[in-house]
């Protein structure tokens, strides 16, 4: 998603810097305004953050466990994410098959 609101943004620019050039100023005002809403939608869109913060304690205790069990520490969180939806939605077993 980044990378197309970035390309947009840079599109809009470049365009809206030919209409400025050639005195088409209602292409100027269109562009600029389409360039200022896609840099405005790509600063929110790189403000969001997809990972998550672990506390001190948890990430260190992560980082001893997959020392312990020789795994990485992104499978070790993995399985514990898993294990503890579980616990939370018995109900919600996923099956391979589909059923």
């Amino acid at each position: 998603m980044r990378v197309l609101l970035g390309t947009s943004v840079v599109v809009a620019s470049i365009a809206c810097l030919d209409a400025f050039r050639g005195n088409h100023w209602d292409q100027f005002t269109m562009l600029a305004v389409l360039a200022g809403v896609g840099l405005v939608a790509l600063v929110i869109e790189s403000r969001r953050s997809t990972s998550v913060r672990l506390r001190p304690d948890l990430f260190r205790w992560v980082e001893e466990h997959a020392a312990q069990t020789d795994d990485e520490t992104r499978r070790v969180v993995d399985r514990a994410v898993a294990s503890y939806r579980a616990e939370m939605l018995p109900d919600a077993v996923t099956h391979t098959d589909g059923s």
